[in-house]
């Protein structure tokens, strides 16, 4: 970029074996709102989807020779945020990667070694540097349908360095658009900051025993990890124990303290100091027990082992629900009868939540989900809010057709509406002529069923066809005047949802068609019915009942 110029200049770097930045960072690195740049930025961008696509998807991608030489210039300058994109396998130059994907190997609880990273030198050098010069690295991989991208490898740098990791699998404009444009605003302009230092401490009796998030605790010590970015979806869990017995004490201390560079380049610590109080009762401890945090960290307990290719993840998990129905049964419940089933009230949903966590794609082996999939599901797991934890392990499933009398109605309190009843998250429950909305949290998806009249499609929609009715709801403002009243109004329920989360990533909204691949994966999400090798919940119930049986015994 230079003064002056009506658009950029483009310059090609040939050498791919060993890349470099073809001129200063003066010259690469601009301000955006520089009037002087400003025209020039808009034109570049203007001109850049015609630049890449005029001869189609290239067979050969030096991806990996674009980031080091992108890492490097951005740490030059002492810090920043690279965004890499990718929509095919970087196989060309230094750091290439080789296709691997196996359906055999995938299809193994572990990822037949799918999950290890292709590459490691290369990429643990420019991890290494990121994070000593301060350089976090976001990635978004837009595949073609059935194109394997190696996600296994493209997510270390990101994960290691604090960036975002974002994948569209067989990416459509028309479909993945919207919650692409909705992620890169994000990314950009969240508010983040840069070579951070995080600290947990606790008081005298505590200790923390491990940490889970998508980035690496330091190796000695649990209670410390080093990061280049940190934004406000950035989220992670500690394991705490007692070191030793602090049952003479009132309070428990718990401090976290982080040391960061803003975005104006002034290195700040910000400080939280929380006080817990102490008992020696279990009743109190399971009274009080917050359900949505215990299967959080559970949640990314699981991810963390299915990533370092531990098997046995499933087991752990169950084990650790019977162990606390148990230990609630033994402390809390020991004179009521030995073959009735009993759970504290604070975790009556915990067989259910770990039920429907054994289903996930993530810890799901089969033929049926690619390994790109899965290791995004996995690290999705790791990243996940407290406030996205419920939705997802259990999506919720609105009524919307035929929609409830006050359904989608203002409710006279600012811009809300009423929303329509739930229903349970099973297909027994799923009336063949109606239509749904599920919302597990990160996307809302309008289920029409398969035995929906068409009569009743037009009448709502305008559609004259199913695939119609996917088109007009991709832009509805668009089909404003084909509407119907009461498809505003599930547009309003819609709203309502996104509203309730406008602090949380934007949530995509599609409709799904009966027969569709999409429609196998909604039902396969449905937290209470069988899914491949996995129980329905009922029978999972059962089996947690006999465990706990069999423990009491």
């Amino acid at each position: 970029f230079y003064p002056g110029l009506d658009c950029a200049r483009q310059i090609t770097v040939s050498d791919t074996e060993d890349p470099f930045a073809p001129c200063g960072a003066d010259a690469l690195l601009v301000d955006a709102e520089d009037p002087a740049y400003r025209n020039q930025i808009d034109t570049l961008l203007d001109e850049l989807p015609g630049l890449l696509c005029a001869e189609g998807l290239a067979e050969q991608a030096a991806g990996c020779a674009a980031l080091k030489a992108a890492t490097e210039l951005v740490g030059s300058r002492g810090g920043g945020h690279v965004v890499m994109f990718h929509a095919s396998l970087p196989n060309s130059g230094i750091g290439a990667l080789r296709h691997r994907d196996d359906i055999k190997l995938a299809a193994e609880p572990e990822g037949g070694g799918l999950f290890n990273v292709q590459q490691p030198t290369f990429i643990e050098e420019i991890g290494n540097d990121c994070l000593a010069r301060g350089v976090a690295v976001s990635v978004f991989c837009a595949p073609a349908t059935g194109i394997y991208i190696d996600m296994a490898t493209l997510s270390r740098i990101p994960r290691r360095t604090g960036g975002e990791i974002c994948f569209y699998p067989g990416f459509d404009p028309s479909r993945d658009g919207e919650r692409l444009h909705y992620d890169l605003s994000r990314t950009v302009v969240q508010s983040s900051v840069y070579s951070v230092m995080f600290k947990l401490r606790v008081s005298k009796g505590l200790a923390v025993d491990s940490m889970h998030a998508t980035w690496d605790p330091e190796v000695i010590d649990p209670s410390t990890f080093a990061v280049s970015r940190m934004s406000v979806d950035a989220t992670v869990d500690f394991s705490l124990v007692h070191g030793e017995r602090i049952e003479g004490q009132k309070n428990a201390f718990m401090q976290v303290a982080c040391l960061y560079t803003s975005k104006k380049g002034k290195r700040l610590i910000r400080v939280h100091t929380l006080q817990l109080p102490v008992t020696s009762s279990l009743s109190n401890v399971f009274r009080y027990t917050e359900i949505d945090s215990v299967t959080n960290l559970l949640l990314k307990q699981a991810a963390d082992s299915a990533l370092s290719g531990n098997g046995s993840f499933k087991d752990k998990l169950t084990k650790a629900c019977v162990d606390m129905l148990h230990a609630y049964r033994s402390n809390c419940a020991s004179m009521t009868s030995a073959g009735q089933l009993i759970l504290p009230e604070s975790l009556k949903l915990l067989p259910l939540y770990i039920g429907s966590i054994r289903k996930f794609p993530a810890f799901r082996a089969g033929l049926d989900i690619k390994v790109d999939d899965r290791i995004v599901s996995l690290i999705r797991s790791l990243g996940l809010p407290i406030g996205l934890t419920s939705p997802l392990v259990y999506p919720r499933v609105y009524t919307m057709h035929p929609l409830s009398e006050r359904a989608g109605i203002p409710t006279g309190i600012g811009d809300n509406v009423f929303m329509p009843p739930t229903v349970a998250g099973s297909s027994d429950k799923l009336a063949a002529d109606r239509i749904y909305l599920i919302d597990n949290g990160i996307s809302l998806r309008l289920y029409v069923r398969p035995e929906v009249d068409q009569e009743i499609l037009y009448q709502l929609f305008g559609a004259e066809t199913l695939q119609d009715v996917a088109v007009i709801l991709s832009a509805p403002e668009d089909y404003a005047d084909s509407l119907s009243e009461e498809a505003e109004r599930m547009l309003a329920c819609v709203q309502q949802i996104r509203r309730e989360r406008w602090r949380l990533p934007w949530q995509s909204f599609c409709v799904v068609l009966p027969g569709t691949p999409e429609e196998s994966r909604v039902l396969a999400s449905l937290a209470e019915d069988r899914a491949g090798a996995e129980s329905a919940y009922v029978d999972f119930l059962c089996h947690v009942h006999k465990l706990v049986q069999n423990k009491q015994d």
